[in-house]
């Protein structure tokens, strides 16, 4: 079963109310007032042999995204002579996607954004919705096809895609909605308009069809920790935010050498001076951060950035280096994650409406929780945990 998605016929399924199957009010019928549902056919024995090799529907169906695709038979063959291709069993004739290399140069060939030939075949898609000629945002770049061993030897400028809303260009600032206001593309609404207010069953009854301001939640992870393992210093809570950071996200990390040579490295909260003060935190301290859900250990940055009654940990810091032990758990500090819990939003689950329907890292159920706080102290011994392993081994033999 799958969502009803985004930027497709099926995201005007429910345009006025919500009717609801499993209470007679409508008959359930997949992509309309229930999930869609797909067959899968599942070949066990060639599991790998699919796996490490382009599948045939780029052949026969294109590649696509936000409502739009385009043919891609000359990049499958010229994937083809690239990567080779198998010899025989069910990928025979297929590009390979052996290996790492393989598989970054298969997103470089069929990518609008590295491969110019794409991004024009891609614009002349987004024309056929709006009736409108874009692809002059891309024809300078035709002939650009950006390779693994480019963006190996030097970064690389990639190429406008009707993706996203933003152009790239030595004239004009990426900056969203770009294209929306001076290509005349509508946006990807109910209205092809920016809307401020969502007409929506469920954003009416939750009070959100106006943007709407609501205090924290209180998720019940601060009284059963807070002042129950003392260790001298004082505590306090802080509401834990956890933003995209500057240098790096999600697997592209930041403890490098080069980075490591502009950083302190390791993992780091962000305090404001205020809140430091009052807690006996100075700049580089090591402190711990915990609630019901779990505990980590970082060095504080103090800065005046930082409002007061917030704690601000940049997501997917790695755990290569400087991480020592809680002195709650025992064991090594956590992430940023160890701290909260993913708590559902029922309005994120509206589908079949417009903008507000299913899309994979577009729209959807996603983890931001910004209702969680934390308790905030300094830690008063620092323990790396690097005993040798046979002295743990005796000490719980001992036990």
């Amino acid at each position: 079963m799958t969502p009803i998605q985004h930027d497709t016929a099926g995201e005007m399924a429910q345009p006025f109310d919500v009717k609801d199957w499993k209470r007679g009010e409508i008959e359930p019928i997949p992509g309309l007032s229930m999930p869609s549902v797909a067959v899968i056919e599942r070949d066990y024995p060639n599991i790998h042999a699919r796996f490490t090799a382009l599948g045939p529907l780029m052949t026969s169906i294109g590649n696509g995204g936000k409502g739009i695709n385009w043919k891609t038979e000359h990049e499958v063959a010229a994937l083809g002579a690239l990567n080779g291709v198998h010899a025989d069993g069910v990928a025979k004739g297929m590009p390979k996607i052996e290996t790492d290399i393989d598989a970054a140069e298969v997103i470089l060939m069929l990518a609008p954004e590295t491969n110019g030939e794409v991004a024009v075949k891609a614009w002349e898609a987004l024309s056929k919705a709006t009736g409108r000629e874009h692809k002059h945002l891309a024809l300078p770049k035709e002939d650009e096809k950006i390779r693994y061993r480019d963006i190996q030897a030097q970064p690389r400028k990639i190429i406008s895609s009707p993706t996203w809303s933003g152009i790239e260009s030595e004239k004009v600032c990426y900056n969203a909605g770009y294209t929306n206001v001076h290509e005349l593309i509508p946006w990807r609404t109910l209205t092809g308009r920016q809307q401020l207010y969502q007409d929506h069953l469920w954003m009416r009854a939750f009070g959100e069809g106006f943007v709407t301001w609501k205090p924290p939640v209180d998720l019940k992870t601060i009284g059963v920790v807070k002042d129950r393992h003392p260790n001298g210093n004082k505590e306090i809570v802080l509401n834990f935010l956890t933003p995209h950071q500057k240098w790096g996200i999600h697997s592209t990390y930041t403890d490098n050498l080069l980075m490591l040579t502009l950083n302190r490295g390791g993992p780091v909260v962000w305090v404001s001076e205020t809140d430091a003060k009052s807690a006996g935190i100075v700049d580089n301290d090591w402190v711990e951060v915990f609630n019901a859900n779990g505990a980590l250990t970082a060095r504080a940055v103090v800065s005046q950035r930082i409002k007061q009654g917030m704690v601000l940990m940049y997501h997917a810091q790695e755990k290569i280096i400087n991480t020592p032990g809680s002195e709650i758990t025992g064991n090594r500090g956590g992430i940023h994650n160890s701290v909260t819990r993913a708590v559902l939003k029922p309005t994120h689950m509206i589908g079949g409406y417009a903008q507000l329907a299913y899309g994979f890292n577009y729209y959807g159920t996603v983890g931001s929780n910004r209702d969680e706080f934390v308790v905030v102290r300094k830690m008063s011994r620092v323990d790396w945990l690097e005993e040798p392993l046979a002295t743990n081994t005796q000490k719980e033999a001992a036990e």
